[in-house]
Order: structure tokens, then C-alpha cells, then sequence
């Protein structure tokens, strides 16, 4: 197997956000409050197995998806693994900001949805190797 650079650039930008993203995510698992969108939460809401864990799964399972896309380096599965943090941070960066939560990690949201943004339109622009 020959490592690809095709559409290296987006591929490095996907998986640092990811990496940068998993850094954050899977210590939650241990202590849900340190993720900055589980902060508010008490009581049973805080466990993982109700919205503590929901949320730390859909964030988990987003960024395998923007890994793999970013691994495997093919056109397509780059581009999902970019929306895939596009969504996810752009999502989380506008309730954050509407709800009235940390704007630091909402600001760091609404960046990280750019990022990913820019990196789709840089895969989708460059024409598909034969």
C-alpha cells in the first residue's frame, strides 16, 4: 500500500481537527463536565448513559468518520469526514453561543467548522485523479 498525497492538504487539516477533537472527547468519558458542551448538565442527564453519553458517541463516531476520511485520502470519504466536523462544530459552535455557554469553546467551534468548510471546497475544486 502507497501513501496517496492527493488532497493533502484538506487530509492534514481533517485530522489534526480530529486528533485535536478525540484529545478532547475521550477523556470525557471519565469525567463528563470536562467537556465544554456537557458543562451545565447535573444529575442523571450527566451519565453516560443518557445525554452525557449521547453526545460523547455522536462526537466520537463524527470524528472516526473525519479519520478514516482522512486516512484513506479518497475523494469522497475526505469530503464526509470534513462535513463531518463542519456539522458537528458549526452545530455545536451556534447552541453553544445561543444558549448562552462558553463562548471560548463556541469561538473554537465556529473556527473549526470554517477550517473543515475550506478544506471541503479545497478537495471538491481540485479535479479527480484518473
Amino acid at each position: 500500500m502507497s501513501f496517496s498525497k492527493t488532497y493533502l492538504i484538506p487530509r492534514i487539516l481533517i485530522a489534526l481537527m480530529a486528533l485535536a477533537m478525540a484529545a478532547a472527547t475521550i477523556p470525557a468519558y471519565g469525567n463528563p463536565t470536562s467537556n465544554p458542551g456537557l458543562t451545565e448538565l447535573t444529575g442523571p442527564a450527566l451519565s453516560l448513559g443518557l445525554t452525557a453519553g449521547a453526545f460523547l458517541g455522536r462526537q466520537l463516531t463524527l470524528i472516526l468518520i473525519a479519520l478514516i476520511g482522512a486516512v484513506v485520502g479518497q475523494r469522497h470519504l475526505v469530503m464526509i469526514g470534513g462535513f463531518a466536523l463542519m456539522f458537528m462544530n458549526g452545530h455545536d459552535a451556534i447552541f453553544m453561543g445561543l444558549m448562552g455557554g462558553p463562548a471560548t469553546p463556541a469561538i473554537a467551534g465556529l473556527v473549526f467548522a470554517i477550517i473543515a468548510a475550506v478544506a471541503i471546497v479545497l478537495v471538491w475544486r481540485k479535479e479527480e485523479d484518473a
